[in-house]
């Protein structure tokens, strides 16, 4: 057992003080890691924008004093009560987000968002009992996203610590605490291009050259870069970045450019800047009917998506992604072995395999280093736009005073705490953010840090189908019903014991909810303005309705109280714009996928806030429900041979052809679902 188990630690940290002001190195107190808590010795830590960000405090309430730092790498000095899967020497690298392992975010396949565990960035305390590991003579000094990793030591929630390789250098996979794992997850996660393909990344910076290095290890044959900054386009070839474009150079939005070079535009898109409009060119440069667009870049708190529903019904795919998808403790240490593959396969195969492997290589990334005691020149250097990552061999008493190198006392970890030595920390944007207090609750004096590595211490058009089936029966379905149906089994797909909305009670809205039933999900919530269509709708598996003409609140807010923060699906089939941005905004984060079918009308815009997406939902568009006509309307027939699928609820009249216009006036006032006209009577 360490001689440090349960003892307070003095050491050194770059505490901010003050929004904008250096770091200044002070000595501070780190207590013990307390219930499910792990004190770890951070050995390298680096600088991420996010720690600039919230050091210049613009805009966040200000929480200083604080210590920053949120990439790092480290070594743990001593656990707390409840810690079982780390011990006195595990190789770790901190996370600002987290894997509680018993959350619905943390078992779903789908999503990275702990609930208990997901980045505050206004939190300067422990979970376990709201009180700061970090003090200086007494006073408590704030954390920062959970990590603080500009100190020698820090106290981190033992799920925000993924336990990687002993073998692993440290002072290259601290990086992968952030920015690097989020670019990179977006690509390979998220976007998920195939070997060939064509991506276009915007912006170049860390984040953005990490996506581009996913894209080249995916094996795409275009990658395209876009930045405003054409100095960044030759170290972006470094990263597998094969074009370049930058939009000053052009007097048509950038999505033009990229569609006219790739022949109707790019298979997938990441975007890493955060600027909105960037953003939007980035969804609009993809290719109908199959593109992929991925929101990575956090925007502007006031920021607003706008594009046409059109280009999403075109069967484009818009998703966000948070921290690349990568669950903390169950996928950094697999990332940290593809970084190992390669320094494995330069060591000892070279000659044998070198240019045929497209593994990680994280030393492209590093571009300075400096040492604990000169941490503000990578704050300078952030500030200029040089470099990539500067890592920092290894606290903040005022909003963006320099931090100082202080001996603190780190108490013993409590319950649900670990206390670990830091041994690599990196500076990201986020503790510059809230060092500089601009616009936060100023919480200080505290260590900040966040990114760190440490050890525990204590498609013709005709379709030939089986000559059994029922024409009067098949007719209908070739519009309609395949597009409700084909949205909810082809694009939602939802699973079984799954919660699914339907905006619209019209055919093809009941023929979405019918593939909700088909498939077996156990809440299908079917919202429409007529009252009247609700009792039909339970024919078609709808198990609740919603009228919004009932609430005051918006319909969204309504679904979402209903079940527990969203639904896992939602298919919106009116057409209104409204109601698509309720069908998109009423899905749980983390997993929830909304697709649109309505047709809208041609000036109708899209609107909603950019952290919707950020927050990974998935806001998808189709046409013909997915279904490639000739391919694959035989399989549908065949559902209906095999009584899976209940056409004839959908069939409410029947009408001779010469009496055709009786069916235009049941369709005029709103009655029944299809009208079948007998074309032999």
């Amino acid at each position: 057992m360490s001689t440090t188990t349960g003892q307070v630690i003095r050491c050194k940290a770059a505490v901010a003080w003050e929004a904008g002001k250096p770091l200044v190195i002070e000595e501070v107190e780190v207590a013990p890691p307390q219930k499910h808590e792990v004190r770890i010795k951070i050995l390298f830590t680096a600088l991420c924008h996010t720690d600039v960000y919230f050091w210049e405090a613009k805009g966040q309430n200000p929480v200083f004093p604080r210590i920053l730092g949120h990439e790092a790498g480290g070594v743990v000095e001593s656990v707390g009560e409840g810690v079982t899967d780390l011990q006195p020497g595990d190789h770790v690298l901190p996370v600002f987000t987290g894997e509680c392992k018993e959350c619905a975010h943390c078992k779903s396949e789908e999503s990275n968002m702990c609930d208990l565990l997901r980045i505050n960035t206004d939190r300067g305390v422990m979970l376990h009992d709201q009180k700061s590991r970090f003090s200086i003579n007494g006073k408590p000094i704030f954390h920062f996203v959970g990590t603080s990793t500009f100190s020698e030591y820090t106290v981190v929630h033992v799920g925000c610590l993924a336990k990687i390789n002993p073998d692993a250098p440290l002072d290259k996979v601290c990086v992968l605490s952030c920015g690097i794992s989020t670019g990179l997850g977006a690509t390979l996660n998220v976007a998920k291009p195939k070997k060939g393909s064509s991506v276009a990344v915007f912006g170049l910076g860390a984040v953005g050259l990490a996506a581009a290095e996913g894209a080249r290890i995916a094996g795409a044959s275009r990658i395209i870069g876009v930045d405003l900054n054409a100095n960044r386009f030759e170290l972006a070839k470094k990263f597998g970045v094969t074009e370049f474009v930058n939009p000053k150079d052009y007097k048509k939005p950038v999505q033009e450019v990229i569609a006219e070079m790739t022949n109707g535009g790019v298979d997938r898109s990441v975007e890493c800047t955060g600027h909105i409009d960037a953003m939007i060119s980035a969804f609009e440069c993809v290719h109908d009917g199959w593109g992929v667009a991925v929101l990575v870049g956090v925007p502007h708190k006031d920021a607003v998506f706008k594009t046409s529903p059109m280009n999403l019904l075109n069967e484009r795919t818009l998703k966000g992604t948070f921290f690349g998808n990568y669950k903390p403790r169950s996928d950094i240490p697999s990332v940290v072995e593809k970084y190992m593959n390669k320094l494995i396969y330069d060591w000892n195969l070279r000659k044998f395999l070198f240019g045929l492997l497209q593994e990680l290589e994280l030393e492209k990334f590093i571009t300075h280093e400096v040492p604990f005691s000169e941490i503000n020149k990578a704050f300078d250097l952030m500030l200029k736009g040089e470099g990539l990552r500067c890592i920092i061999p290894a606290v903040a008493w005022e909003a963006a005073k320099p931090l100082v190198i202080e001996e603190v006392e780190v108490a013993p970890p409590q319950k649900h705490e670990v206390r670990i030595k830091i041994l690599f920390t990196s500076l990201c944007h986020t503790d510059v953010y809230f060092w500089e207090a601009k616009g936060q609750n100023p919480v200080f004096p505290r260590i900040l840090g966040h990114e760190a590595g440490g050890v525990v211490e204590s498609t013709y058009f005709t379709t030939i189908v089986s000559p059994l089936v029922c024409l009067c029966y098949l007719g209908l379905n070739n519009m309609g019903v395949f597009l409700g149906l084909g949205a909810t089994l082809n694009v939602a797909k939802p699973k079984k014991g799954s919660s699914v909305a339907v905006f619209g009670l019209g055919a093809v809205g009941l023929a979405a909810a019918e593939g909700a039933r088909i498939v077996g999900a156990s809440r299908i919530i079917g919202v429409d303005l007529n009252a009247n269509r609700f009792e039909l709708a339970k024919k078609f598996g709808v198990t609740e309705f919603v009228n919004p003409k009932d609430y005051k609140k918006p319909v969204q807010e309504v679904i979402a109280e209903m079940t527990n923060g969203g639904v896992d699906r939602s298919v919106e089939c009116t057409g209104h714009i409204d109601a698509m941005i309720s069908a998109f905004e009423c899905v749980h984060d983390g997993w929830g996928v909304a697709v649109l079918v309505g047709v809208p009308h041609k000036d109708a815009v899209f609107k909603t806030s950019p952290m919707n997406l950020l927050n990974e939902r998935t806001l998808k568009g189709t046409f013909f429900g997915n279904y490639k006509p000739r391919s694959d309307i035989p399989s549908v027939v065949e559902k209906y041979m095999n009584k899976e699928l209940e056409l004839e609820k959908f069939i409410t009249h029947e009408v001779p052809f010469s009496e055709i216009n009786k069916a235009f006036d049941l369709m005029l006032k709103g009655e029944g679902l299809r009208c079948i006209i007998r074309m032999d009577a």
